[in-house]
C-alpha cells in the first residue's frame, strides 16, 4: 500500500499559480492579502487536507513552543494535580507540555532530558531522581540558553558552580 505524500505550502501554490509565500500569507490570513486569495487558498488547502507542519514552522521560528516536564514518578497523591497545574499554566501561554518520569533512575532522567532537549523544548521544569547527585546532564539545556542570548560573562547558571 503506497504512502500517500502530505499537502505542503508549494503544492498549494502550484495548484493556484501563486507563490509559496502568498500562500503561507493567506493560510495566516495575513492583512496583506486580498480576503477573496485568502479564500480560495484556505478552500484550496482544505479540499487538499493540508495540515500546517509544525515541525517546520518551528525551525523556522527556531522555537518549538513546548516546555518539558520530568518527574521522578507520577503515581503520587498529589502529581496528577501538579501535572495539570502546570499543563494549564504552560497552555494559557500558547505552549504544548511534554511530559515524562524517571522512576526514580538518574540513569531514566539523563535518557528522558536527552529526549527533550532533542525535542528542542523551549523550557523545562525538572524534579530529580533520589539517584541524582550531580547536575552536569543539564549542562546541555544551559549551553543552549548561552548560546541563544547574550551573556553577562559570569558562571552562575552553571548549578554544579554554586556547590
Amino acid at each position: 500500500m503506497a504512502v500517500r505524500k502530505e499537502t505542503t505550502i508549494y503544492d498549494i501554490a502550484k495548484a493556484l499559480n501563486l507563490s509559496a509565500s502568498t500562500v503561507s500569507r493567506g493560510l495566516r490570513s495575513h492583512p496583506a492579502i486580498k480576503n477573496e486569495t485568502v479564500a480560495l487558498i484556505q478552500e484550496t488547502a482544505n479540499r487538499m487536507n493540508y495540515q500546517q507542519n509544525t515541525f517546520a514552522s518551528n525551525l523556522r521560528r527556531n522555537s518549538s513552543n513546548t516546555i518539558g516536564v520530568v518527574f521522578p514518578r507520577f503515581e503520587s497523591s498529589f502529581m496528577p494535580a501538579v501535572i495539570s497545574g502546570i499543563e494549564k499554566v504552560v497552555r494559557s501561554k500558547g505552549y504544548q507540555l511534554i511530559a515524562s518520569q524517571s522512576f526514580d533512575s538518574k540513569e531514566m532522567e539523563v535518557e528522558n532530558l536527552q529526549a527533550l532537549f532533542n525535542s528542542r523544548v523551549d523550557g523545562l521544569l525538572v524534579s530529580l531522581s533520589p539517584e541524582t547527585e550531580k547536575l552536569n546532564h543539564l549542562d546541555i539545556f544551559l549551553k543552549k540558553k548561552a548560546e541563544g542570548s547574550e551573556s553577562d560573562g559570569s558562571d552562575d547558571n552553571n548549578a554544579e558552580n554554586k556547590s
